[in-house]
């Protein structure tokens, strides 16, 4: 599991700290969901909200995420993955959030699966 280096947190998340440490340990949480940054269709990055217990799954151990948000419910994910479209828009011009944030993290030097 890799985490962005300017992770976006839900501001109703208490205790951020914790919360990654047990996304790191498998620790499941009830309202937890992540953003993901992926590769799409032909390799294209694309932002990706899933809740965090899908992360246990044998495909995610092998193959591991690179998150860039942790929200407190998926309608606070939705809401995130607003804010930083609109950032990105602000920042470039575009409505491209995935290849946004794909530009500001090493993850454009990642191998694509």
């Amino acid at each position: 599991m890799v985490f962005y280096d300017k992770l976006y947190v839900s501001p109703e998340i208490p205790n951020p700290r914790k919360v990654r440490k047990d996304l790191m340990r498998g620790k499941g949480h009830l309202t937890i969901y992540v953003l993901l940054l992926a590769r799409g269709p032909q390799g294209r990055p694309q932002l990706e909200i899933m809740h965090c217990a899908n992360l246990q799954t044998a495909y995610y151990k092998v193959h591991p995420p690179f998150i860039v948000g942790i929200a407190e419910g998926r309608a606070d994910a939705i809401d995130m993955v607003k804010r930083i479209t609109e950032e990105s828009f602000r920042m470039t011009g575009q409505w491209n959030a995935a290849q946004y944030l794909a530009s500001r993290t090493a993850f454009e030097n990642q191998r694509g699966e």
